[in-house]
């Protein structure tokens, strides 16, 4: 693709001196028509420089955005986690809760184990909720090792 690129402009250069026939030699200058070779190759270069910037960004775009995307699949992979641990909870509180059909919570003898219960299962599903900044589990890390090192 490069030599095609490469080879246009060339082909562009010689196509005057072609048309002036074999024997003629190209006018430094120019002519009306035609710009002179000189000004035609920097302008060819000019566009070469633009369309080389233009990929590069292309491609540093690409990199950010595949980065970006595994992070994103990586919170994806973390709610499906945690999504399954938040159902084997609220299936363990509904068997606990089923389980116990006696009356003692009414009565009030056990309130404080109860209560204390309640909180520990708070506890565990505020710990496995994904929050609108919950960073990804590598970014997490990074985090943590740089906290210990300092």
């Amino acid at each position: 693709m490069k030599h095609i690129v490469l080879m246009m402009p060339l082909a562009l250069l010689a196509a005057p001196v072609a048309a002036q026939g074999a024997g003629a030699e190209p006018q430094a200058g120019g002519t009306a028509e035609t710009p002179p070779v000189e000004a035609r190759i920097a302008r060819l270069e000019g566009e070469l420089a633009r369309a080389k910037r233009v990929a590069e960004n292309a491609r540093q775009q690409v990199a950010r955005l595949r980065a970006e995307l595994a992070l994103k699949d990586e919170l994806i992979a973390l709610g499906i986690e945690r999504n399954a641990q938040l159902y084997e909870l609220a299936v363990e509180v509904i068997e606990k809760g089923l389980s116990k059909r006696s009356v003692e919570p009414f009565l009030q003898t056990a309130r404080v184990k109860m209560e204390n219960l309640q909180q520990d299962y708070v506890d565990r599903a505020h710990a496995v909720r994904i929050y609108p900044g919950t960073p990804p589990p590598s970014l997490q890390k990074q985090n943590e090792q740089s906290a210990q090192n300092n």
